[in-house]
């Protein structure tokens, strides 16, 4: 597919013109990278035809047209060339990917109703068994149960006749990379303002409260995160009673101790380190927490998931849908493609004991 005029493994401006495919010719357009298509007009005239850019397809030399799109219609092709861009930009690691290193994906959710999380505690120490003697039965763990269900979210876009006629080429290249931006920051901020702030959960109480013993209030320093650090360790299992004993793995910082945080886990004057140097967790800034002092603590959620998050089907990308009815609808009324973009999840707290938080005063 790839010729050795390209750039890379990007195609030459030549192959492209003279390859007649409407999806390379977008693709081409979209990609950053590439220079060969450098005019959204002038992808559209060879696409189409059109060399006017009327928006009469019907006007056009046919076998134009139907060389370059083959059975789908300009809007379905651009509309495929905008989702491509749009993942490859949503899957590029940015910012917004942190709520992974908080929360896990459940099970693909089938429907809009109500899902059940339940989380079982553990077994108490096994007895002794004396001979000739029956097995007694074990207490059972206790069980928490949390909810949620999954919501959409979304908004629409549109390519209107006179964009494609005035050549509005950074307007229409930086819609796939907004799109996507949106959707990462809106899942983000729907994860981390579990952290921020700090809902009822499932038993009734707070996420981060003193009856949890995953609360406080001094500022970030050494003393604070042994504190930290001693409290998520001495969370208890339910049922057994048992220090689960799992260790920090990330600390979440505003902006303004993102410094402090840094500075915490390096090696002073000593050659050996600290205790709390020895911890090393991964520092993360929360892009919008505005409070400048709160900072929090959390557990690897591989081990200890807290937050889950769940997708419709296990849908985890946002879709891109089009409307582009040449004869009906937008495209017909106000000469427009109109563009459709949808993430479906939702997301709940199931456990306390992998997180804490310092709340200034």
């Amino acid at each position: 597919m790839y010729n050795s005029e390209s750039h890379g493994n990007r195609l030459s401006a030549r192959h492209i013109k003279n390859n007649g495919s409407a999806s390379v010719i977008l693709d081409a357009f979209f990609d950053p990278g590439n220079r060969a298509v450098r005019s959204f007009r002038e992808a559209y005239y060879m696409i189409t035809g059109d060399k006017h850019v009327t928006g009469r397809l019907n006007d056009v030399e046919p076998i134009t047209y139907r060389e370059a799109i083959g059975s789908q219609t300009l809007g379905s092709v651009l509309g495929d060339s905008i989702n491509r861009a749009m993942l490859r930009d949503y899957h590029n690691k940015s910012q917004y990917s942190i709520w992974r290193k908080v929360a896990s994906v459940g099970q693909p959710i089938t429907d809009f109703r109500t899902q059940q999380r339940f989380r079982v505690g553990g077994y108490g120490d096994l007895p002794i068994v004396a001979e000739n003697t029956l097995y007694n039965p074990l207490t059972s763990p206790s069980a928490d149960m949390s909810s949620y269900a999954v919501t959409k979210r979304g908004g629409t876009e549109t390519i209107s006749l006179e964009a494609i006629s005035n050549d509005d080429v950074g307007v229409i290249q930086r819609i796939p990379k907004k799109m996507a931006q949106a959707a990462e920051r809106t899942l983000a901020k729907f994860v981390l303002n579990f952290l921020k702030d700090n809902p009822v959960i499932y038993d009734g109480d707070t996420l981060f409260n003193i009856s949890h013993n995953n609360l406080g209030t001094a500022p970030l320093s050494a003393a604070s995160m042994a504190v930290a650090r001693t409290a998520l360790v001495n969370q208890t299992e339910p049922g057994s009673g048992d220090p689960i004993g799992e260790e920090p793995a990330t600390l979440l910082v505003p902006g303004e101790l993102e410094e402090v945080a840094f500075n915490l886990f390096q090696r002073d004057t000593n050659n050996d380190k600290t205790f709390v140097e020895r911890m090393a967790l991964e520092i993360i800034r929360v892009w919008d927490w505005t409070d400048p002092d709160d900072w929090v603590v959390a557990a690897s959620p591989d081990v200890m998931p807290c937050i889950e998050v769940g997708f419709l089907d296990g849908q985890e990308d946002p879709e891109l849908f089009l409307q582009d009815a040449p004869n009906t609808g937008s495209m017909f009324s106000n000469d427009e493609l109109v563009y459709k973009i949808r993430h479906i999840y939702g997301g709940t707290v199931t456990d306390f004991r992998g997180l804490y938080k310092s709340a200034v005063i």
